[in-house]
Formats: C-alpha cells, structure tokens, sequence
C-alpha cells in the first residue's frame, strides 16, 4: 500500500469516527435533547468570523463533520478513488485535503459576509474536490476503469465529481462557493504538483544518463586500460565518482 493510499484511510477512518461520535448524540437525544445540537454547534463552521475567532478549532473540524449518512457516503467515495492516485508522499494527500477545506472556507466565510447568515459549515465536500482537482490536473489522461462504461480518463471522472457536488444546488450560496474555493484550491495544488513530478522526472533520467555514461567509461578503461580515456573522459569519470 502507497503512503498516499494510507494517508487517504486514515483521513477516512477521522471523517467516520466523527460520524459515529454524531450518531451516538443523535441516539441519545431523547434523554439528552440538546446533546446533537450542542456537538453540531462545537464542531461545525460558524458564517461569522467573529465566531469563528472564538472557536478556531471549527476551521479544521467542520472538513471531518457530516449531518448525513448519505454526504459521508459520497464524500468519501470520492476521496477513496482519488486520493491514492496523488503522486508522491502521504503529505501530499493530507495537505491538498486539508488546503481544500481552509479555501473552502474563506471562500464560505467571504460569501457569507455579502449576504444573510446561513448557520454553520459542515462536510467535507471543499476537502474532497481539491484532492479530486488536484488529481486530475497532476494525471489528466490517467485511465480509471468505470463499471458498465469501461476506461474513462480522470479529467472526465473529476468533471463528474464536480457536478454531483453542485447538483441541485443554488450556486449563488455560501455553501456552493466552499466547492468553488475547493476546487480552485485543487487547480493550484494539482498544477504545482504537476510540475514537481515533471522536475523529479527530469531529474531522474539527468541522474541515469550520467550513470549510464559512467559505467561506459568504466567499461572502456577496464577493456582498454585508464590510459585509453582521454583528460575529459578521466575528469568526467571522476567527477560522476565523488558524486555516486
């Protein structure tokens, strides 16, 4: 299993853990009746920033909160089929998971500031679509097979993402411009990590090309004596031995 496949479990793992802290508040309402409302209120996102300033913790915990089974459900679906196919380190995951939902919600606190306080901020929808941006945008004709469709390039996958997170939603809201500000977010991300991968890649054949050479020259003085190698050929072989 790939560190960026592990990273993805375990931000499942702290999104269901959650759940189930919820779903036992929801359980015990009948003999604790503020019980659901109370750990709603001490985990979600409050629309003003006064608020938010009184309870910083929100700004992380709202990404790990969801009302519904059926939010979870989608969310980390989502997040199970994009995020190990970031490439690189488990950190790479996390950070793109955790970047997404902080622009998620500027992008939900800016919003909210032009119009009508619309209650707090919960899911971890923002989150999600910047790892499924970010993907996309690292390994765009990346083939993924789809069940009755066959092979669908992600870039399409992640368009599909998109408009079930938008769907049936009024894109004028708070809410909506969380998906936007995770999706944004996602580009930025997505495209940075494309062009590491492309310098690591470039690094990587710079780094086999002088070790193929090296082991040419080593082949040619063993055959032919170190005396066969020319005064460039000895300081190239040199120089590539203090590097090795």
């Amino acid at each position: 299993m790939t560190s960026t496949a592990r990273a993805t479990l375990i931000i499942v793992a702290a999104n269901l853990a959650v759940y189930f802290l919820m779903l036992a508040g929801w359980l015990l309402e009948d003999l604790f009746p503020e019980l659901p409302e109370r750990m709603m209120m001490l985990l979600a996102l409050p629309s003003s920033s006064q608020d938010i300033a009184k309870e910083p913790w929100t700004i992380v915990t709202y990404m790990f909160t969801h009302s519904s089974f059926v939010h979870l459900t989608v969310n980390m679906l989502w997040l199970v089929g994009f995020g190990p196919m970031i490439k690189g380190r488990w950190i790479h995951t996390v950070g793109t998971y955790i970047a997404g939902g902080i622009c998620g919600m500027i992008a939900y606190e800016m919003a909210a500031s032009f119009g009508e306080k619309t209650g707090e901020l919960v899911g971890a929808s923002s989150a999600v679509i910047a790892v499924v941006i970010a993907t996309a945008c690292l390994s765009p004709s990346r083939k993924l097979r789809m069940i009755f469709i066959g092979d669908v390039k992600v870039q399409w996958v992640a368009l599909i993402a998109i408009l079930t997170m938008f769907a049936g939603r009024d894109i004028f809201s708070p809410s909506s411009a969380a998906h936007f500000g995770g999706v944004l977010c996602g580009v930025c991300i997505g495209m940075v990590l494309r062009r590491q991968d492309r310098w690591l890649s470039r690094k990587a054949m710079e780094r086999a090309r002088r070790h193929t050479h090296r082991l040419s020259l080593i082949q040619k003085a063993s055959q032919s004596g170190f005396a066969s190698l020319s005064d460039v050929e000895r300081l190239e072989l040199f120089d590539l031995k203090n590097e090795s």
